[in-house]
Protein backbone atom coordinates (compact mmCIF):
# COMPACT_ATOMS: atom_id res chain seq x y z
CA UNK A 1 0.00 0.00 0.00
CA UNK A 2 3.00 2.63 0.76
CA UNK A 3 4.76 1.71 -3.02
CA UNK A 4 0.81 3.05 -4.33
CA UNK A 5 1.12 6.24 -2.26
CA UNK A 6 5.14 6.74 -3.61
CA UNK A 7 4.02 5.83 -7.09
CA UNK A 8 0.83 7.43 -8.19
CA UNK A 9 -0.19 10.30 -5.25
CA UNK A 10 -2.74 11.69 -8.32
CA UNK A 11 -3.82 7.94 -8.53
CA UNK A 12 -4.70 7.97 -4.87
CA UNK A 13 -6.24 11.38 -5.08
CA UNK A 14 -8.54 10.41 -7.75
CA UNK A 15 -10.14 7.87 -6.18
CA UNK A 16 -10.82 9.67 -2.97
CA UNK A 17 -12.71 12.47 -4.89
CA UNK A 18 -14.26 9.78 -7.06
CA UNK A 19 -15.50 8.00 -3.19
CA UNK A 20 -16.64 11.67 -2.16
CA UNK A 21 -18.59 12.51 -5.25
CA UNK A 22 -20.47 9.23 -4.88
CA UNK A 23 -21.12 9.28 -1.29
CA UNK A 24 -22.64 13.32 -2.00
CA UNK A 25 -24.56 11.16 -5.35
CA UNK A 26 -26.00 8.71 -2.52
CA UNK A 27 -27.06 11.27 -0.08
CA UNK A 28 -29.00 13.62 -2.59
CA UNK A 29 -30.70 10.32 -4.84
CA UNK A 30 -34.72 11.33 -4.39
CA UNK A 31 -35.15 8.18 -2.26
CA UNK A 32 -33.79 9.97 0.61
CA UNK A 33 -35.86 10.56 3.54
CA UNK A 34 -37.83 13.75 3.79
CA UNK A 35 -37.42 15.56 7.18
CA UNK A 36 -39.66 15.53 9.17
CA UNK A 37 -41.61 18.73 9.87
CA UNK A 38 -41.33 20.26 13.38
CA UNK A 39 -45.27 20.82 14.08
CA UNK A 40 -48.01 19.20 12.50
CA UNK A 41 -51.25 21.36 12.28
CA UNK A 42 -54.19 19.68 13.90
CA UNK A 43 -58.20 19.61 14.31
CA UNK A 44 -57.85 19.60 18.01
CA UNK A 45 -58.26 22.84 19.28
CA UNK A 46 -56.96 21.86 22.77
CA UNK A 47 -53.88 20.38 21.28
CA UNK A 48 -53.79 23.53 19.32
CA UNK A 49 -53.90 25.73 22.40
CA UNK A 50 -51.01 23.82 24.05
CA UNK A 51 -49.12 24.37 21.07
CA UNK A 52 -49.89 28.02 21.55
CA UNK A 53 -48.49 27.73 24.81
CA UNK A 54 -45.48 25.95 24.18
CA UNK A 55 -44.56 28.35 21.76
CA UNK A 56 -44.95 31.19 24.49
CA UNK A 57 -41.94 29.70 26.32
CA UNK A 58 -41.90 31.18 30.11
CA UNK A 59 -44.51 34.00 28.90
CA UNK A 60 -47.42 30.77 28.83
CA UNK A 61 -46.81 30.43 32.68
CA UNK A 62 -48.45 33.97 33.32
CA UNK A 63 -51.26 33.50 30.26
CA UNK A 64 -54.39 32.45 32.07
CA UNK A 65 -55.87 30.74 29.02
CA UNK A 66 -52.68 28.45 29.26
CA UNK A 67 -53.45 27.49 32.49
CA UNK A 68 -56.63 26.20 31.77
CA UNK A 69 -55.47 24.38 28.85
CA UNK A 70 -53.11 22.48 30.45
CA UNK A 71 -55.63 21.73 33.70
CA UNK A 72 -58.09 20.16 30.94
CA UNK A 73 -54.95 18.81 29.74
CA UNK A 74 -54.17 17.07 32.95
CA UNK A 75 -57.97 16.55 33.73
CA UNK A 76 -58.26 14.59 30.14
CA UNK A 77 -55.11 12.37 30.97
CA UNK A 78 -56.01 11.53 34.40
CA UNK A 79 -59.83 11.28 34.43
CA UNK A 80 -62.40 13.30 36.08
CA UNK A 81 -62.91 11.32 39.30
CA UNK A 82 -60.87 10.44 42.33
CA UNK A 83 -59.05 7.63 42.25
CA UNK A 84 -60.05 7.13 46.64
Amino acid sequence: MRALFRRDPLGVAAVIIAICAIGAAVLASPGAPEPVPAARPTANPASAELARCRNLGEAGGADADCHAAWAESRRRFFGAGDPS
